[in-house]
């Protein structure tokens, strides 16, 4: 299921560290990984000039895009199609199909990681999820402001 609904902000903190904070609200995230798809684009991507963190975009659509790219128009005949598809490989080349095949089932594999069963979700630190989120400078605003209020929490009992 995809929340989609901005009237309720549609977020959803999942501490997969226990609870424990250790980041710096003041510095924010040092690694921000986005599980998407096409349908979900992920707008406002940050430029990190400054490089005190990561992010990076995955794709679950991947897979099927790169098997588009080797099978699209295939002839019939079966033999024809496996010689294209086999030209085509030999075009990419050995090496750029491995990482083009790692890359596209990178979104899938850190998806089942994490236990996840929607997306969109941004994962920040490997400590919090937030599904139906894709604009990254919200999902870093929300995501200092549970820092804070964590670290308030812990201050006071």
């Amino acid at each position: 299921m995809v929340y989609r609904s901005i009237g309720m902000l549609f977020l959803v903190l999942i501490t997969l560290t226990g609870g424990e904070v250790h980041a710096d609200e003041s510095h924010g995230p040092n690694r921000i990984v986005a599980i998407t798809s096409d349908q979900y684009p992920v707008p406002n991507v940050i430029e990190n000039d400054r490089d005190d963190f990561t992010i990076e975009i995955l794709n679950l659509d991947a897979v099927a895009d790169f098997e588009q790219l080797l099978g699209s128009r295939l002839p019939a005949n079966e033999k024809q199609a496996l010689a294209l598809v086999k030209q085509r490989i030999a075009k990419i080349g050995q090496s750029q199909l491995n990482t083009e095949l790692h890359h596209a089932y990178q979104a899938l594999s850190a998806a089942m990681s994490y236990g996840m069963d929607r997306y969109p979700a941004i994962i920040i630190d490997q400590q919090v999820i937030l599904y139906g989120v894709t604009d990254l400078a919200l999902a870093i605003k929300k995501y200092r402001q549970w820092v804070k209020a964590s670290r308030e929490e812990v201050t006071y009992e």
